[in-house]
């Protein structure tokens, strides 16, 4: 988004004299809306008697919810289930597999580069054990002076709290998500380069991959192999289908746990460095 208003604002003068702060989000891509159709269906009785969406609630980073007419709020992923239901996070990242659009295959701005602030979820440690992030905390990168005096501005006026991070924790934030986005892209760019088909101008008409090692080349490789049913859009929909039934409910619950015990081994490294380093 704030690639395109950089492209409107070089066009258009009204536009840079208007505009004086920009924000933008981290983003892993959009979602096709056919997607939402099927999960909204699948939630039959219970979505035609909704009242409101909620896009998350609960713990960070919590899960969408209908209210119905009752005042319930009921979960939109396998609300039928006692126990464990799947977050937001855990959903995106199959439906980003199965319904990631063409355009945003080519884009490789994970954490908004062309922003004054970039805001985005914080996936990291907490920097202190009295920061508890379920409590509505974002973790946001200064790219610009007129970022950093914006939000100096408001940290005085007490509209936001500010808690400093070291760069590697910085540097280590979203890293994963943001280094499988660039890569994709480049790599979804250069073909399309090679076929004749058109691409994004990122200021550079004769775009080239960077270098990568064959190890990158693998695990660009296996990314793009992930996502192979966006680029096999008639079987996607079964996927999804079964991953909002009790056979994807399973393989969701085995990798929750998998990624608890690898939250649980972070965090107390973590903490354990704190200690060692005396940071509170």
């Amino acid at each position: 988004q704030i690639h395109g208003y950089l492209k409107a604002a070089a066009l258009d003068e009204k536009i840079r004299d208007r505009v004086v702060l920009t924000i933008g989000l981290f983003c892993h891509a959009a979602i096709e809306h056919e997607a939402f159709e099927i999960i909204w269906r699948a939630l039959g009785e219970k979505a035609r008697g909704a009242r409101r969406f909620v896009s998350r609630l609960g713990k960070h980073p919590g899960a969408p919810h209908i209210e119905l007419q009752d005042g319930e709020m009921y979960p939109v992923y396998f609300g039928h289930k006692t126990g464990y239901r799947p977050s937001s996070m855990e959903m995106i990242n199959i439906l980003y597999r199965l319904y990631t659009p063409a355009r945003c295959l080519t884009c490789f701005d994970a954490l908004s580069e062309f922003a004054d602030i970039s805001v985005g979820d914080p996936w990291m440690s907490p920097p202190t054990d009295d920061i508890d992030f379920s409590k509505g905390y974002s973790f946001a990168l200064i790219r610009t002076a007129r970022g950093q005096a914006a939000l100096q501005k408001a940290a005085q006026s007490g509209t936001i709290r500010l808690f400093e991070v070291t760069k590697n924790e910085a540097l280590a934030c979203n890293a994963h998500m943001s280094e499988e986005k660039r890569w994709r892209a480049f790599r979804v760019i250069e073909t399309h380069r090679r076929q004749g088909k058109p691409i994004p101008d990122y200021g550079s008409q004769d775009f080239q991959m960077p270098h990568h090692s064959l190890f990158q080349f693998l695990k660009t490789e296996r990314n793009m192999l992930s996502h192979i049913f966006c680029f096999l859009p008639g079987q996607r929909a079964t996927v999804l289908r079964f991953c909002l039934g009790n056979g994807g409910y399973l393989l969701l619950w085995v990798n929750n746990k998998r990624r608890r015990f690898k939250l649980w081994l972070r965090d107390s490294l973590a903490r354990a460095k704190r200690i060692l380093f005396g940071r509170k």
